[in-house]
């Protein structure tokens, strides 16, 4: 399975698709938001769940070099997505 998906991922990006490094970056920004909404599957502790996910909000809130780097890395616009990424947060809060 692994080798297909690998496979997969080299003939989207011969083809004109998303490099790897670009699907990397996307990965990191997916994972930050599932982070800040609270979707962390893998750590039972409350404690750390909740640290987890205000370190993920803080990251999009904060606006910095780091979240803007990883945004533009990944094709995405940084101040839309941070907008839209915002508001699912407050959304989730509520």
């Amino acid at each position: 399975m692994q080798l297909q998906t690998i496979e997969i991922a080299e003939r989207v990006t011969l083809a004109g698709g998303y490099s790897a490094e670009r699907q990397l970056w996307c990965a990191v920004v997916g994972r930050a938001l599932q982070d800040a909404l609270d979707q962390i599957a893998t750590i039972p502790a409350p404690a750390e769940r909740q640290k987890i996910r205000e370190d993920a909000r803080d990251w999009f809130v904060s606006n910095g070099r780091e979240f803007r780097i990883a945004c533009e890395s990944a094709g995405y616009d940084p101040d839309y997505l941070r907008t839209r990424i915002l508001s699912l947060i407050a959304a989730a809060a509520a």
